[in-house]
């Protein structure tokens, strides 16, 4: 939430929520309900206009500017081709981004798609160009010289002693190998030699890789954003290292709040329910789901204004059970029959960009996406709402 830090008369709004105060001070009401509006909403379609530069050379690092419109806050800029990779994306304005660019050494000439995307729209596509080194960057040659019998031995020995390449990366396995439209996951990626500064990359434009750790040459941590109406399916995950070597593996995409029904089930009708018992949510509704997110807890009073400085924590739903982890150690476990709302905050009409899990014991916990972005939240919070539904 953005704060008035201004001359201007401030005011202090307290509201309750599941016990913790959360104090907040902003502008005026009107004020904040009218700049809340103003911003690109995160479901919105982007257009794009013009890029520039439209093209870059294998083993370039570019920064490429896209003007366009209805660019929302979390828009991110991707590539169809793995080899072409967005270090970072940066929103200037709802009509500019900029992203740093960088185009692997072995990148093959020729035309690819570059697209931009918001957290919860379609995607817009343009062309994109690799094209090949110009002659001025190539390396200048050596200084003529007269070569002997003597001199060229020792050159000759030199180069046939030379260490041999690097062995490519080799992935074994991806867990979890799938994630839903909308969600947030932290992918842990095994295999062997994945070197330092190791990046990973997707083929379908619709999963925004937010960050790589490689964590030693047999592992990867992978932080990931599926877009809500990403390509479900099967798609193609690179790691890709430095010297742009690279494996590639399978991911899948699935659809939101997917349920695995028994071979035969009818879907035509809901099963009745006895007479005079209380309706209570099947934990086999999310059986099948496998969600996980990457949050920052809100349950103390003041932490909305300070959770910059608060650990992130990893709230995850699998096996019937939502669960929230916060410095490795587990703060609840609950069966989702357990919930009884997972909702917005919001203060005086106006969203904070954070949401609530309600227990049907009635303790209430509030979270912000770990990334800080009010369209993450979201995401987050319409995620765990199909998933329990």
């Amino acid at each position: 939430m953005m704060l008035n830090h201004s001359g201007k008369t401030l005011w202090k709004a307290a509201l309750l929520l599941g016990g913790a105060i959360l104090v907040v001070t902003a502008s005026a009401p009107g004020r904040a309900a009218q700049q809340a509006t103003a911003d690109v909403p995160p479901d919105a379609t982007p257009e794009i206009t013009a890029v520039h530069p439209n093209q870059g050379a294998p083993g370039q690092e570019v920064t490429v500017k896209v003007e366009g419109k209805n660019f929302s806050a979390g828009a991110y800029v991707s590539f169809s081709n793995p080899a072409v990779h967005a270090v970072s994306t940066e929103r200037v304005s709802p009509t500019q981004l900029e992203a740093r660019v960088a185009v692997g050494a072995k990148a093959q000439p020729g035309a690819i798609s570059l697209f931009v995307s918001n957290p919860g729209s379609a995607v817009a596509e343009v062309p994109f160009s690799i094209v090949e080194e110009t002659p001025a960057s190539a390396p200048a040659a050596p200084p003529a010289t007269t070569a002997t019998p003597e001199t060229q031995a020792p050159a000759t020995a030199e180069a046939s002693q030379q260490a041999p390449a690097a062995p490519g990366p080799e992935v074994k396995g991806i867990e979890p190998a799938r994630a839903a439209r909308g969600a947030q996951a932290t992918l842990k990626i095994t295999g062997k030699h994945f070197a330092d500064g190791a990046r990973v990359a997707f083929s379908n434009p619709g999963i925004q890789v937010q960050d790589v750790q490689v964590k030693k040459d047999t592992e990867i941590a992978a932080r990931i954003q599926v877009a809500a109406d990403a390509a479900t399916g099967t798609t193609g995950m690179f790691v890709v290292n430095p010297d742009d070597t690279e494996a590639e593996v399978t991911f899948e995409v699935t659809g939101e709040a997917t349920s695995t029904k028994a071979s035969g089930a009818s879907s035509a009708a809901p099963t009745a329910k006895p007479a005079g018992k209380p309706a209570t949510k099947p934990a086999a509704k999310s059986a099948g789901q496998t969600l996980q997110f990457d949050v920052i807890s809100l349950s103390d009073v003041g932490n909305i204004l300070q959770s910059r400085s608060n650990p992130k924590g990893t709230l995850s739903l699998a096996s019937g059970k939502l669960r929230f982890e916060e410095s490795g150690k587990e703060v609840f476990s609950v069966p989702v029959a357990e919930i009884k709302e997972v909702g917005e905050n919001l203060i005086l009409g106006v969203n904070t960009g954070t949401f609530h899990i309600l227990f049907a014991s009635g303790q209430t916990y509030n979270f912000v996406a770990g990334s800080l972005r009010p369209a993450d939240s979201k995401s987050i919070m319409e995620s765990l709402q199909a998933a329990l539904k």
